[in-house]
């Protein structure tokens, strides 16, 4: 009997022996870079401050902005003629340029003149083999009388043809063509240079 406690005795001590080593890290290996873990500190890790750091968020690079000057139609303060305006775009793609264009006639450069396109909301502006579409939304009080439908058109066509690469203009309401952007000019699909 006692020869079977012996027995138990020295396996549960080599099941204590072997379990305790069961926790600890693994040696490393010479020549064997140890593996690198991020800092929580937010120092950077290794000597002589390089940038791209582990545990740092990679800023993305922002485009840059591109500037154009342009012009933009704005009707005078009787709504009876066209006025031309030198304005400067910001944009930051070309492709771009287009929809900031027709946007600048949505503001009022002065106390002489007028927006006709303040009430309009330009979804966008495509440019594909010299068309440039142009997609808009009106609400009810962005109509104007027959005179003013005149001249928003004008000025569409106006600020779409001074890029040389846009031949045709076709303008699209909610998406949809349709005969008239308020009831008194027929529009055509699409407008020529």
């Amino acid at each position: 009997m006692q020869t079977h406690w012996c027995k138990m005795l020295t396996a549960a001590a080599l099941f204590a022996l072997v379990a305790s080593g069961c926790g600890q890290k693994p040696a490393v290996q010479p020549n064997t870079p140890a593996p690198e873990t991020p800092q929580s500190t937010g120092q950077a890790s290794g000597s002589g401050g390089s940038s791209g750091q582990a545990g740092q968020p990679v800023q993305p690079v922002q485009p840059s902005k591109q500037s154009k000057s342009v012009k933009s139609y704005y009707a005078d303060a009787n709504l009876e003629k066209l006025l031309e305006r030198e304005t400067t775009i910001e944009f930051t793609a070309d492709k771009d340029k287009y929809l900031a264009a027709f946007q600048e006639l949505k503001k009022t450069p002065d106390d002489k003149s007028v927006s006709l396109a303040k009430n309009l909301t330009f979804k966008s502006a495509t440019l594909k083999d010299g068309q440039l579409t142009l997609d808009l939304v009106m609400p009810a009080e962005a109509r104007l009388g027959a005179g003013g439908e005149e001249m928003l058109l004008t000025a569409l066509q106006k600020t779409a043809f001074q890029f040389e690469e846009v031949k045709t203009l076709e303008i699209l309401l909610e998406g949809k063509q349709v005969e008239s952007l308020m009831g008194h000019m027929e529009l055509q699909h699409p407008f020529k240079r």
